[in-house]
């Protein structure tokens, strides 16, 4: 948030169902504020709405109906080709960084596999993963499968053990 809060929701508190849970939750948020997450996703909407302006001068002497078929084109193109893979890539990485800030805190990254089949149970009915601006539940557990191990080595280095 502005000013550099760290803001969740208390709906999300049943599914944390404990601190661990809550450290996943707090090392992801966490990362995207250090990762500035915010700041890169505010600059790629501006480039994508300059390339809308482009392509409105581009087509500006086209009939109406092409102008119209042209800027619907470039938002389905801009929001599926580019948009959402660069939020998809920006959920993935606070999710790696996240599991790594819990397990130097002190905190089991293992507990993010439970964390996240529970939101899983929770979340009900998703878009498909290409139309999302957050990877599916799935690719987060199997790709936080594969960090798990490397957290735990950056913790290791802090003196932080696991069982």
């Amino acid at each position: 948030m502005p000013g550099g809060k760290i803001v969740f929701y208390t709906g999300i508190l049943p599914i944390t169902m404990d601190e661990e849970g809550m450290a996943v939750v707090m090392g992801h948020e966490v990362s995207h504020a250090l990762l500035n997450h915010g700041q890169q996703r505010m600059s790629s909407d501006i480039i994508a709405q300059l390339g809308a302006v482009g392509v409105g001068a581009a087509v500006s002497g086209k009939n109406e109906q092409t102008q119209q078929i042209a800027m619907q084109a470039y938002g389905v193109g801009a929001q599926v080709g580019a948009l959402l893979p660069f939020s998809r890539s920006h959920e993935s990485e606070a999710d790696k960084v996240g599991l790594t800030l819990m397990a130097i805190a002190g905190y089991n990254p293992e507990a993010a596999i439970p964390f996240w089949n529970r939101m899983a149970k929770a979340g009900g009915g998703a878009p498909p993963e290409f139309l999302s601006t957050h990877p599916s539940n799935t690719t987060r557990i199997n790709d936080l499968k594969k960090e798990i191990p490397k957290a735990k080595a950056q913790a290791a280095k802090f003196g932080v053990t696991f069982k």
